[in-house]
């Protein structure tokens, strides 16, 4: 890279730190998506501020690239942005130019697919038990008959959300973090087992309640197992490839099992989130969402932005040949979400306007900005008064900032460590002054670790 001759770096969030030495542009694809942001290690970063940081330095163009921008991008690019961008980036006198570049068409003129919303508790009124709404399975034998593709989304892997006694309620939870276990199908016959999708803790099910001895042990909830495993019995002449962390951890599984699907060796796609780009494929005429409640009324001010774009961008990839738009079902027990609604008429501009509006009746992105900030160990009391005692330095003066917490994490114990957290909010345009690290971390016992997430996606 530093010899300085004329070549292109291609890589994933870290690529943005490539040390070339004449760098010229920087291309963003799917810049809304939340993979460029680092928050499991420090330093936390977001590619996307690294890359325009550094194309601030360079002098040179960065491109973003989405069918579903980010509403920080989509704001800071199309509406007066005095207070959307980041403090440093930008001078008051020479600000940078943005432009936004539109394809309000698919290649070719080729229309959007039109998209049913299935509600599920009508399917359910009228005795369908199966994962499956009748539209769907009409289409699935469409399928059959036409000898098309089809994709199914679910936002799970495995086959059970958890595993429950019917006869206590009694729910099998993992030893060492604060979450249910996954029930993982393997093959007929074969050991059940359960797992942690946090620490990857691995038990075997148990025969009776581990609480009151009872048998009656019940798999719920859907993941990509089942739903692989109600295809195969539902319709036997489907081939089904599964998509998702569990069948791609080997080298090259993910281009091998594109590659397969690409070549006409399958006929259905099932996968998780990881599908639901990139995809075209010109005989993928259906893209069923098995349930989309799964990324609704999460506790998160993020949570309808990427419900939004997941559903969105699973949705496009129906339709993609010359002789059919294909078609998109997505069953859900909410059909008058609003995000559901949006998404029916691929009404981006809808959705943008409406969850701006709400985010700045209360001060989120872009019209506030956040920090969080993270304590983990391994004593619970220990990491509550640590918490405790920021909260008190941290609590200011004035109203120069919000402060929210200290505060359980949503899943207090993760990999046997417990964690707190604190969140500070504040206006984007006049700057706060707030401790150093340094500072921070002199307040912590060397048993209890701090990490600062600036700008945080999750919490």
């Amino acid at each position: 890279m530093l010899t300085g001759v004329p070549q292109i770096a291609i890589g994933t969030r870290s690529a943005v730190f490539a040390p070339l030495p004449k760098l010229g542009l920087i291309i963003l694809d799917e810049e809304h998506d939340s993979s460029f942001k680092e928050d499991q290690r420090s330093p936390t970063y977001h590619a996307r501020t690294v890359a325009a940081w550094r194309a601030e330095l360079e002098n040179c163009p960065l491109l973003l690239g989405s069918a579903t921008p980010s509403l920080l991008t989509w704001a800071s690019v199309t509406r007066s942005a005095e207070f959307l961008s980041f403090p440093g980036l930008e001078s008051p006198e020479e600000p940078t130019p943005k432009y936004y570049l539109s394809l309000p068409e698919r290649i070719a003129q080729r229309p959007m697919p039109p998209v049913e919303i299935v509600d599920m508790r009508r399917e359910f009124q009228a005795g369908n038990r199966s994962i499956f709404s009748r539209s769907l399975q009409k289409e699935l034998q469409r399928l059959i008959h036409e000898q098309k593709q089809g994709i199914l989304f679910i936002h799970r892997r495995g086959h059970s959300t958890f595993v429950a006694c019917r006869s206590c309620g009694y729910v099998m939870e993992c030893p060492h973090c604060d979450v249910s276990l996954s029930y993982h199908y393997t093959q007929s016959g074969a050991t059940q087992l359960l797992r942690c999708h946090y620490c990857n803790y691995t038990e075997v099910q148990p025969q009776q309640c581990p609480e009151c001895n009872s048998p009656y042990l019940k798999h719920f909830g859907s993941g990509t197992q089942k739903v692989a495993q109600e295809l195969a019995k539902h319709y036997p002449s489907l081939r089904c490839i599964r998509f998702d962390s569990d069948t791609t951890r080997t080298k090259d599984a993910h281009r091998k099992l594109l590659a397969q699907f690409a070549n006409g060796k399958a006929d259905i796609l099932l996968g998780t989130q990881m599908i639901t780009k990139g995809l075209d494929i010109a005989a993928v005429t259906l893209v069923g969402v098995v349930s989309a409640d799964g990324l609704l009324n999460f506790a998160d001010y993020r949570a309808n932005e990427r419900a939004f774009q997941i559903l969105a961008q699973v949705a496009g990839r129906a339709g993609r040949g010359d002789d059919d738009p294909g078609k998109v079902i997505i069953q859900t027990y909410s059909p008058e979400h609003p995000v559901i609604q949006t998404v029916q008429h691929h009404d981006y501009w809808s959705f943008v306007d409406r969850e701006l509006a709400e985010r700045a009746e209360f001060n989120y992105p872009p019209y506030g900005r956040l920090i969080l900030l993270r304590l983990s160990g391994l004593d619970l009391g220990e990491v509550e008064a640590t918490a405790q005692k920021l909260a008190e330095v941290l609590t200011p003066e004035n109203d120069d900032y919000q402060l929210l917490g200290p505060a359980p994490a949503t899943i207090l114990r993760v990999a046997d460590r417990y964690r707190w957290q604190i969140l500070l909010k504040f206006s984007p345009v006049n700057p706060v002054k707030l401790p150093g690290l340094m500072e921070l971390r002199s307040h912590c016992p060397s048993s209890v670790s701090i990490m600062v997430d600036v700008d945080p996606i999750q919490w």
